[in-house]
């Protein structure tokens, strides 16, 4: 049943509303205000998906990335003209045509992601970012003071490196200097744990 349903993700329309239903817009949303962003920021979206929070935003300058296609598709037929969407992987050569990224977003994205991904992401999210500029990402986790539910949340989510708060705290110390983390597991519908990190002071290597 849980891969049938995983499958049926796939479906954009049904994906967002199975989202909403839940409650995962409003952790995302609950990212967005704590960025505190403004009219004229540059934003980038990594992981975008379907990027059904847009209207969330101010009037940025975004810049989304997603490798689904389905996705994409998605959120250029209803935000094309506000906004850049790329079905593209994000890399050295797309770090290049950025301008100075006020913040970046990885919402959902790096439970993912191996640590060697999640390093290779953390490295070019810092190398984009403006001064004083923030990175803020959240992800399912396992945490101490979950219940049964919410440990079945995270067993069955369809990141395959769901981990504890300090896997992804160590990793985004090795390229910020400042790192600043929360459990958050009052946002959802249904009992869950996420860890909501706040990245700045990109450490770069020379």
């Amino acid at each position: 049943m849980l891969a049938g349903l995983k499958r049926l993700l796939h479906h954009v329309p049904l994906y967002v509303a199975l989202q909403k239903g839940i409650g995962a817009d409003r952790l995302r949303y609950r990212c967005i205000e704590a960025l505190d962003l403004h009219d004229g920021d540059a934003v980038l979206d990594l992981g975008c998906g379907p990027a059904y929070y847009f209207e969330r935003l101010p009037k940025v300058t975004y810049f989304g990335y997603d490798t689904e296609q389905r996705y994409i598709a998605y959120a250029n037929a209803k935000w094309g003209d506000k906004a850049s969407f790329r079905c593209e992987l994000f890399d050295d050569e797309q770090a290049k045509t950025l301008p100075p990224i006020d913040a970046v977003m990885m919402l959902g994205l790096l439970h993912h992601l191996s640590d060697e991904q999640c390093r290779q992401l953390l490295e070019l999210a810092g190398r984009v970012l403006a001064p004083g500029g923030t990175v803020i990402s959240v992800d399912t986790c396992f945490e101490p003071t979950q219940g049964r539910i919410s440990r079945w949340m995270s067993e069955n989510d369809r990141g395959e490196y769901v981990g504890e708060p300090s896997r992804f705290t160590n990793l985004a110390e090795e390229f910020f200097g400042k790192v600043e983390g929360e459990v958050v597991n009052d946002a959802t519908r249904i009992p869950s744990s996420h860890w909501m990190m706040r990245m700045q002071a990109p450490q770069l290597s020379s």
